[in-house]
């Protein structure tokens, strides 16, 4: 990380009668910066405003001199835009978002073909060539377009820093995105919302705390992200309908607040799984394991023999390497749906036999919450179902929630 360089004091040049500043430069060295005559108040704000800009540069020589272009390379600048990201891509309680992970997939492509060349030279073309390396990877054309953006925005912030002239920001926004239908890239099918039989079929195989969050997002269409982030102490319980609001949520650096409203069926599921305290987690990974330790052992039929006892007191790891987690994270999640539809379908071809059984069709926990919108825009309507999901607008809550083809039908059938 840069060093902060520290404030230079206000000083008088007696050869010249200005007011002078020495400010370090790169390499170690050392400049003066004259700001006028001494102690005149045009020299006092000159003063200031040379602190304010070394206060805020990664780089003080390059905040002082802005015309001369750099030399950095972009893996120097990458070096510096990751001190930066660590600090600023993080929730209100310290803990870091998903956003260095995605910049960290999306510069790879950049660093493997531009990592040792001038950043200042780093242009539309070389800008491309870092997207076919995308396409060749077998990347979506959305997915790309994001990590296209990622990489301009590095770009953005280091022109802001002045590491690299602005010129390079300006001519990187000239690439246009990936246009659907235009390009090598493919693009995914759509995001389908699961059905309820497909649910139902999975949710014997699940353990108690992934079928709870399976049946809790079911209810009330929360982010997967934030149903394994419930607790009760983000829980307003005075009224018949619950209040529940997370702690961190998608928006919640914009200042947008997020309340999911939990009825009478996903209050009787929560019921079963409310921790011993409040601040701990409904569905905790460290409690499941725990819980079917407690299950095995209670239905254990033999004794335990002293030599049992000493036999697995000396084979449990006494700091194992990695020990089960507080709560369920997305990507967690999503495991433990997909290893548990991979059983059904084992079970299924083995009642069956090989290729003479109808598999599940696998599916994640984000179409959970496509389910559930489009169950309440069927029955309540478009705004409702922006209401629940929580959407600023109703064009978002669109690609969520599948258009009722049966009240197309009903209007064609009575007016076509």
């Amino acid at each position: 990380m840069p060093r902060v360089p520290r404030v230079p004091s206000y000083r008088l040049h007696k050869p010249s009668g200005q007011a002078v500043i020495t400010v370090a430069g790169p390499g170690g060295t050392r400049r003066d910066v004259y700001l006028g005559v001494y102690n005149t108040p045009d020299s006092r704000r000159e003063y200031a405003r040379v602190v304010a800009e070394l206060a805020t540069a990664v780089v003080a020589a390059q905040v002082l001199d802005p015309v001369v272009p750099t030399d950095l390379t972009v893996d120097e600048v990458l070096v510096a835009f990751w001190a930066f990201a660590d600090r600023h891509y993080r929730r209100a309680d310290g803990t870091p978002t998903h956003e260095p992970m995605e910049f960290r997939q999306s510069l790879k492509p950049l660093r493997a073909l531009y990592g040792h060349t001038p950043a200042r030279e780093f242009g539309p073309l070389g800008l491309k060539a870092v997207r076919d390396r995308m396409i060749a990877a077998g990347w979506c054309r959305r997915l790309i377009n994001q990590r296209v953006g990622r990489v301009r925005r590095v770009f953005k912030w280091a022109a802001s820093e002045q590491l690299v002239p602005v010129t390079t920001f300006q001519a990187l926004a000239t690439v246009a995105g990936l246009q659907k239908g235009r390009t090598a890239a493919q693009d995914p099918p759509p995001i389908e919302p699961v059905p309820a039989e497909h649910v139902r079929a999975t949710l014997p195989f699940l353990g108690p705390h992934v079928r709870g969050l399976v049946e809790v997002q079911f209810l009330t269409g929360m982010r997967p992200d934030e149903v394994c982030r419930m607790r009760p102490v983000d829980v307003d319980t005075s009224g018949p309908i619950w209040a529940y609001r997370p702690a961190h949520h998608k928006l919640g650096h914009r200042g947008k607040d997020r309340v999911v409203r939990i009825g009478p069926k996903a209050q009787a599921v929560l019921a079963g799984f409310t921790p011993p305290s409040p601040a701990d987690y409904f569905f905790s990974p460290r409690r499941a394991v725990e819980e079917f330790h407690d299950a095995r052992s209670a239905a254990r039929r033999t004794p335990r023999y002293p030599a049992h006892l000493a036999r697995n007191a000396a084979k449990r790891v006494a700091a194992p390497k990695r020990r089960p987690a507080d709560r369920y994270t997305a990507s967690s999640y999503g495991h433990a749906v997909t290893r548990a539809v991979e059983r059904v379908n084992r079970r299924r071809e083995g009642m069956a036999g090989a290729g003479r059984f109808d598999p599940l069709p696998h599916w994640a926990p984000n179409q959970l919450r496509h389910a559930h919108a489009t169950e309440v825009r069927r029955r309540f309507g478009l705004e409702a179902a922006q209401v629940a999901l929580g959407h600023e607008r109703a064009d978002v809550t669109q690609v969520y929630a599948e258009r009722n083809a049966g009240l197309a039908e009903k209007v064609a059938a009575e007016i076509g």
